[in-house]
């Protein structure tokens, strides 16, 4: 009954980091959690859950404006992760980090760590997290121009990922790439593949993300009406959910379309809502963006005063945005300098865990090696017998082909990529291949010394008796 219960036991613990693996992967099943009461900094709860809690807590502070601390949760997020030691999860914090790194303007360590997610997701063998990884690098690729490599990169991320809401963002970038090039249909067909998304509630920076694409499309096609009433859906999603930087975004974009048609002074309200949506300090490209619009609306309506006011915050605005890219890349060194350190320290304790494994299997070596010598020097001699033979052939042979499975267990390991159920038929396939010949040996072996020991021990016994027999008649000679 207790062998019973302690398999059901291991059974359901394994069952839930399975469930919390998958809950990784197919994140925004509900809208992100701003973590305001620090579950994640609970020691009680399991290291999963609390990298789970923090992942969560990056995209709110994502959605709410909130660059500083989005980048400090995305550095905690990553010692979580190295604690737990899984490739999966190195891969979700570096993409955590990536898109940290993307909203602070630092793409060039954004594109660093994008990379860093990609190549951990092809170990733990996440197909889906690969695309996921990519279409990161393919948002900065974007941003820095250019419009060809990002749109490789993302037509890839849409073959690889699968989890919906991954989907949405991965098309809207892709349509946004292709109206760069200036292919409008294909735009068109990316921005509708993104509207997947039924209830807003649960990923409002998805569904505001597709409408914002869908809008773009229909302007560039000279769709005025069309475009603007997915602008205003965006913004009643965006709005209410506080998500800020989509809210910004549609509000810049709708404005600059009512003032490519003339209309200045509405232009002028969009511009202004943009700028109060966003946090003192937040977001400063959407906050130049609206600026700019501002100071564009301003000199069409007549008031240069005004327009230079602005143009003086767009001044500010961009050398605020050069010194948060700066600040941005100082913490990425320093974060860089904190990774080597950690990395070496890590490299330095592989080192000495390989070499005391080393010294463990030159002792097991060492010791079959030496069972085999006495085993041999005991069946020539007539001091141990046929039985004690017998048993002693039997452990060299069990710590000999066990030692072989020592072996070959980190060749496999690297192999199968950490594969449990590879592992499981590799290591099946080769006890399927040992077991007979470990019988075949045993009996081979053990019939050779016990016949030799038997040999021996009959000859020592003859000769023996062969004394015994001539002692007498030695005694009786003169």
């Amino acid at each position: 009954m207790m062998m019973k219960f302690n398999k059901m036991r291991s059974f359901v613990l394994a069952l839930a980091v399975v469930v919390q693996y998958y809950a990784f992967s197919q994140q925004y099943i509900s809208a992100p959690r701003y973590d305001s009461l620090g579950t994640r900094y609970d020691t009680t709860l399991s290291l999963l859950r609390r990298c789970e809690v923090t992942s969560d807590h990056c995209w709110a502070c994502f959605n709410l404006g909130k660059v500083e601390e989005n980048w400090r949760s995305a550095k905690e997020l990553l010692d979580l992760a190295q604690r737990v030691g899984t490739d999966t999860m190195m891969a979700q914090a570096y993409f955590q980090l990536c898109d940290a790194a993307l909203g602070a303007g630092d793409p060039s360590a954004s594109l660093q760590y994008g990379y860093l997610s990609r190549d951990y997701s092809q170990r733990a063998g996440d197909t889906s997290n690969v695309g996921k990884a990519e279409k990161e690098i393919a948002i900065n690729y974007k941003m820095l121009g250019d419009n060809q490599r990002a749109l490789v990169l993302l037509r890839g991320a849409v073959r690889r990922i699968t989890a919906p809401h991954q989907l949405t963002r991965t098309y809207a970038h892709l349509s946004e790439c292709y109206l760069n090039l200036g292919d409008i249909d294909s735009a068109l067909y990316a921005a509708q593949r993104s509207n997947t998304i039924i209830d807003p509630a649960t990923d409002p920076f998805g569904a505001a993300r597709s409408l914002i694409a869908i809008g773009q499309v229909y302007e560039a096609k000279g769709d005025v009406a069309l475009a603007d009433v997915h602008y205003q859906r965006a913004i009643a999603i965006a709005d209410p959910f506080q998500v800020v930087r989509a809210l910004s975004q549609a509000l810049t974009l709708r404005g600059a379309m009512f003032l490519r048609n003339g209309n200045a002074q509405q232009a002028i309200i969009q511009a202004h809502k943009a700028l109060q949506a966003l946090p003192s300090g937040s977001h400063l490209d959407k906050q130049l963006d609206a600026a700019n619009l501002l100071q564009r609306a301003l000199e069409a309506q007549g008031e240069i005063d005004s327009a230079y006011r602005y143009s003086k915050l767009s001044v500010a605005l961009n050398d605020s945005l050069r010194s948060a890219a700066n600040i941005s890349r100082i913490q990425n060194l320093s974060l860089q300098e904190e990774l080597k350190a950690r990395e070496d320290a890590r490299l330095r304790e592989e080192a000495a865990m390989t070499r005391t494994n080393n010294i463990q299997f030159g002792i097991i070596a060492l010791i079959v090696i030496t069972l085999a010598i006495f085993l041999l020097v005991f069946s020539r001699t007539a001091v141990v017998g046929a039985k004690a033979i017998k048993n002693l052939s039997l452990i060299a042979l069990l710590l000999f082909f066990e030692f072989i499975n020592l072996l070959l267990h980190p060749f496999l390991d690297r192999i199968t990529n950490h594969s449990p159920i590879l592992m499981l038929l590799a290591m099946a396939a080769i006890a399927g291949l040992l077991i007979p010949l470990h019988h075949r040996m045993e009996k081979l072996i053990t019939n050779m010394l016990v016949s030799k020991n038997n040999r021996v021990r009959l000859e020592a016994a003859r000769r023996t008796i062969e004394e015994l027999e001539s002692r007498p008649e030695a005694e009786k000679a003169p």
